[in-house]
């Protein structure tokens, strides 16, 4: 009998140790978890500061290359006339062109004159400049190295004034030589910029959008980009794009429509990067895309991202892409406006969906659910 008393003290003594031992392993654990989570926070902290460091950084590079290039600029034309010089109008009928085409290109060569003579020698607090713009001409713009001085008269111009600027450029074709001209004096001078139906030849395309990735990131004053009617032609520049856009902490509104209609590059996939980057864009537009099949975007959209207007017309939505995005506006109260105008085929079926998160008046606790922040604007399809 004692033995076995002795015996069940000692299993009592080592249960005892055991949940001892237990306890200290469990506080151990809860301390180790503490620390761990301290030192995560920290990490975080830090890294937070290494990269808003690491931005100012790049926008204070990116401002001294810009006054560097004013500086050189500025050496050299201290009594500036313009100095590129005439290209005669044979000049375009001796490559194969038309009349109508030699007439475009001396309306053209005019505006850059006139808009590079004026940027010199006016001063203003802002200049909209539409001299590349070759929106409404008959034909597009080809690449001609005989532009290339005219190109660099206006890129100079835009270099070392002081105004905000406005440029946009369309139906135009550029190749790595004009845009290693126009492309750095718009860095830190243009606060928007438009990119309309610009056409990249088949070898130099990777090149170009080496170079248009490259200055954006640089762009530390660009607020507003539209990259519109560029067919992207694969996913890979897509993606070096759209990282370039991410990585430009100063733009907040974007536009890049009818640029990924193609079977096979996922304008859905850009959308949702754009959606879930953590960046505070106020407005994006990603119209004419064919992003029919968006569950991407509609999982991004629930993520409740830092967006204000989103516009997604005429992308030939359906009933169910309408039951997904009303599905993710329950969850999203950032929103303030969607826009669905254009050739969507949504019917009133998928409508009702999106009309019931918005107002579903069937009990006081339904309308008090209901999302109150998001304006739909959309059009019922016959």
């Amino acid at each position: 009998m004692s033995i076995n008393a002795v015996l069940e003290e000692h299993a009592r003594q080592i249960e005892a140790l055991v949940a001892a031992n237990r306890a200290l392993e469990e506080k151990h654990q809860a301390q180790v978890e503490q620390q761990q989570a301290q030192v995560d926070e920290v990490k975080a902290e830090c890294r937070e500061k290494y990269e808003s460091l690491e931005r100012r950084c790049g926008v204070l590079e990116a401002r001294c290359g810009s006054l560097e290039r004013s500086i050189q600029v500025l050496k050299k034309d201290v009594d500036w006339t313009y100095k590129a010089p005439d290209i005669p109008r044979s000049h375009w009928i001796e490559q194969g062109h038309d009349e109508e085409y030699a007439d475009n290109m001396e309306r053209f060569l005019y505006e850059i004159k006139f808009e590079a003579e004026y940027i010199r020698n006016e001063s203003g607090d802002h200049y909209c400049s539409e001299c590349l713009n070759n929106k409404n001409a008959p034909t597009i713009i080809l690449h001609d190295d005989a532009l290339l001085p005219h190109f660099k008269e206006f890129a100079n111009a835009i270099q070392v004034t002081t105004s905000d600027i406005e440029i946009a450029i369309e139906n135009i074709e550029l190749n790595p030589s004009a845009l290693g001209i126009l492309f750095p004096s718009m860095e830190g001078k243009a606060s928007d910029f438009w990119m309309g139906s610009i056409l990249f030849s088949a070898e130099n395309v990777a090149e170009c959008y080496e170079i248009i990735a490259a200055s954006i990131r640089n762009h530390h004053t660009l607020r507003w980009l539209a990259w519109v009617d560029n067919r992207i032609s694969s996913d890979k520049q897509a993606e070096l794009l759209i990282e370039s856009i991410i990585d430009n902490r100063s733009i907040n509104t974007l536009t890049l429509n009818n640029c990924f209609n193609q079977s096979d590059i996922n304008g859905c996939r850009a959308l949702a990067t754009l959606l879930t980057c953590g960046r505070p864009f106020v407005a994006l537009s990603f119209s004419r895309n064919s992003l029919s099949g968006i569950e991407d975007v509609a999982a991004a959209l629930a993520t409740n991202p830092q967006l204000e207007t989103l516009r997604i017309g005429d992308n030939q939505l359906s009933d169910s892409d309408a039951g997904l995005i009303a599905e993710a506006l329950k969850q999203n109260t950032n929103l303030q406006e969607l826009c669905l105008l254009g050739n969507n085929s949504i019917t009133s079926a998928g409508f009702e969906k999106i009309l019931e998160v918005i107002y579903e008046p069937s009990s006081f606790d339904a309308v008090e659910s209901c999302n109150h922040t998001c304006y739909i604007d959309c059009i019922e399809q016959k």
